[in-house]
């Protein structure tokens, strides 16, 4: 099957996830001039752009199941390829409620400095750059 400019990933019983499955697949399609928008229901990769035809849907179905087997998914999804679009069915909704609350629990929660709006993700740094306001 040839690839298409626009692919369509339908998720069913995924959907909370669509954020996650749609950066892992941007990372991976950036090589090539491609990135993937999450929406409610579904991931769109976008590969107008791209002069790279090397990619095809063997290739998205293949990192797609590298991408649910690393987020924990191994064993409880199943894929289905149609001639314009990928669906992705969970089997199991407790595994995807697992999932988000591991990820919803790792998330980095921003430091914003209330002086200057500074921002970091480590709150060591953030304590440093507070004592430049106190020292100047």
């Amino acid at each position: 099957m040839t690839w298409l400019d626009v692919v369509k990933v339908k998720l069913v019983g995924l959907e909370p996830l669509s954020s996650i499955i749609a950066f892992e697949l941007s990372e991976f399609l950036s090589g090539v001039g491609g990135f993937a928008l999450p929406r409610e229901r579904d991931v769109v990769i976008d590969l107008s752009g791209s002069s790279n035809y090397s990619l095809n849907i063997a290739t998205l179905v293949s990192e797609l199941k590298v991408i649910l087997d690393r987020l924990g998914m191994a064993g409880d999804y199943v894929i289905e390829v149609d001639r314009d679009a990928v669906t992705v069915r969970a089997l199991s909704s407790e595994k995807v409620a697992e999932i988000l609350e591991q990820v919803k629990k790792n998330a980095l929660r921003p430091e914003i400095c209330p002086h200057c709006g500074f921002t970091t993700p480590y709150p060591e740094v953030m304590r440093e750059h507070i004592k430049i306001h106190y020292l100047l």
